[in-house]
């Protein structure tokens, strides 16, 4: 913006004229901030909403062991203990480790049909109250949304495996899920794990058709221990 010209000899100058800002019109540095807090806000609420669209955590916000300590490790450890849903009489335990390649699992569980198939799988709810572990909730989508998945779905959500009983009605099984993780987008802690009394049927995602749920477990924190035998 400039003010009226005035002449000095032969030259033509022109003075600038201060602009300033009318009152009530905040600073563009405080719109900026604001934009920035906006946007922050529905950030974190797209990623409650949407654990798949969730972004990966730094490693200093990586959950801790003892976040009360001034030093403590990251978790690392998580563990799920079944209990028998009524009229059923399978138990274990399932242990997960947080790796770089995603999340190893090892389980084993007893009271099994000698020869029977079952799989499992983790479930969105870290709740087993209910008689038939149905509290549990629908398979738990670690690459997107668990209770209403794509249509065009094609495989499995929450899927750990399947688990094959000896003659002694025991079943021991270990996989790596990729797309798991015990921090950030397809963190398991919380949720449960859930054993079904038969197979997956691959042709039928995302839930598999596996039956009933005869056992049921909560995922929790644990320190790091030898793998299940």
């Amino acid at each position: 913006m400039s003010g009226a010209p005035f002449r000095s000899g032969h030259h033509t100058m022109c003075r600038r004229a201060s602009w300033r800002r009318p009152a009530g019109l905040p600073a563009l540095g405080a719109v900026a901030g604001r934009v920035l807090a906006l946007s922050a806000a529905l950030a974190s609420v797209s990623a409650a909403a949407d654990p798949g669209a969730a972004p990966e955590p730094t490693a200093r916000d990586r959950p801790r062991l003892d976040p009360g300590a001034q030093v403590s490790a990251p978790v690392e450890h998580a563990i799920a203990v079944l209990q028998p849903t009524a009229g059923n009489a399978a138990s274990g335990v399932v242990r997960l480790r947080d790796t770089a390649h995603g999340v190893a699992v090892d389980a084993r569980v007893q009271g099994l049909a000698p020869g029977s198939r079952h799989a499992y799988h983790v479930h969105l709810l870290g709740d087993c109250s209910a008689a038939d572990g149905t509290s549990a909730g629908t398979h738990f989508n670690f690459r997107g949304p668990s209770e209403q998945p794509p249509e065009d779905i094609d495989r499995i959500t929450g899927n750990l495996g399947e688990l094959v009983a000896g003659d002694d009605g025991v079943a021991t099984a270990s996989a790596m899920i990729r797309a798991a993780r015990l921090h950030g987008t397809g963190n398991v802690i919380g949720r449960a794990v859930v054993v079904h009394a038969g197979p997956n049927d691959p042709a039928q995602p995302p839930i598999g058709a596996a039956g009933s749920r005869i056992a049921c477990g909560v995922i929790g924190i644990a320190r790091g221990v030898a793998a299940a035998p």
